[in-house]
């Protein structure tokens, strides 16, 4: 089954999903008989030639001994998607495996998908490639298996509720960007950086651990308009379930989007929030000029607010309007500026993660 786009709540809902089943030894050991019969085989499709045998059973052969591992622990998965996505989530983040592992399990995966249902031709070279690597993946994978502790499988498992949780807990997250300077307005996709900066690696942080995540572009966001900004957003579910994090001028629209609908939600993060536009900017000055309804706080579950103590004037004094009205946790963060990739210096916003899941 192929998975949803950025969403894998399903593999908790769906018949044949992720769910956990008590340890069983037995099948441990029928699964790693079942990889080391997918070895035998796969030698002999490689003399053979046999393209697409090669690729089945050097996947299986990787995948059986992955799921002696889940039998280990006790879960139980018959998509092959979520397996490979529990392998990531509850094993790779806890240390257990490493990430290796689980590149290549699902590069093995994509191969055989494509070139058995898609008739994909990935050469010879690429094919062999794979194959190589099973003998050693599958003993790396059953080292671990042997030396698996209980403290492990408690980590696991504890982890494996935790994601369970967040999903039919904080079914969804938006990001919405700041808004950029016109130099920016001509740029193609790949040099315009006003929906970039940490926005990305937060999304694929959040999808790695079963949240759904989505960071519309915001339009003409260098001359920004709040009616056409709520035409954009409002295209996406909110619900009293959800999380909202804005970065500069995205944290205006949402306060006062939170305002005039009084939507309920679960999260509301601003990051380097602004509230004070430049004397010369109209667009910027009908964006920013309004009243803060005090009552969103009453709405609200959480709401956090992430500063820097190198963030700039303006910036100080509009994080201490949006604290007056909304009340709040502040988080001040050293050498972070207005939250862009070069005042941060990287990409990666670990501050943020541990908010949105906490």
């Amino acid at each position: 089954m192929k998975k949803k786009k950025d969403d894998f709540s399903f593999c908790f809902k769906k018949a044949g999903g992720l769910k956990l089943v008590n340890p069983n030894e037995r099948l441990v050991e029928v699964y790693k008989k079942k990889s080391r019969s997918a070895l035998n085989m796969l030698e002999s499709a490689k003399e053979k030639q046999e393209d697409e045998w090669i690729l089945d059973t050097s996947y299986y052969a990787k995948y059986f001994m992955v799921y002696a591992l889940f039998m280990k622990v006790g879960i139980k998965s018959e998509i092959h998607d979520c397996t490979i996505f529990a392998l990531n989530s509850l094993f790779v983040e806890e240390s257990i495996v490493d990430k290796n592992t689980y590149e290549e399990l699902e590069k093995s995966k994509d191969l055989r998908v494509g070139a058995l249902y898609y008739d994909k031709d990935f050469g010879r070279e690429e094919i062999l490639k794979r194959a190589k690597t099973a003998p050693e993946f599958c003993l790396k994978v059953e080292s671990v298996l042997d030396k698996i502790t209980k403290e492990d499988i408690e980590k696991v498992i504890k982890k494996f509720n935790v994601l369970k949780s967040n999903l039919f807990r904080q079914k969804n997250c938006i990001i919405i960007h700041g808004c950029p300077s016109d130099a920016e307005k001509a740029m193609n996709p790949q040099t315009k950086t006003y929906d970039k900066h940490w926005i990305p690696w937060t999304k694929q942080q959040l999808i790695s651990k079963g949240i759904k995540v989505e960071t519309p572009l915001m339009p003409e966001s260098w001359e920004p308009k709040y009616d056409n900004f709520k035409k954009e957003f409002e295209k996406y579910k909110v619900d009293e379930n959800s999380a909202l994090i804005g970065h500069s001028c995205g944290c205006a629209f949402l306060v006062r989007w939170l305002g005039e609908t009084k939507q309920k939600i679960n999260k509301l993060i601003l990051v380097a929030p602004w509230k004070i536009p430049d004397k010369d900017d109209k667009y910027r000055k009908e964006f920013y000029t309004y009243l803060i309804d005090k009552t969103i706080k009453e709405r609200v579950k959480n709401i956090i607010m992430f500063t820097a103590d190198d963030e700039e004037e303006n910036g100080k004094k509009s994080i201490k309007i949006y604290h007056k009205s909304l009340g709040g946790k502040i988080i001040e963060l050293k050498g972070h500026g207005h939250y862009t990739m070069d005042d941060m210096g990287t990409t990666e916003f670990p501050e943020l993660i541990n908010e949105i899941l906490g």
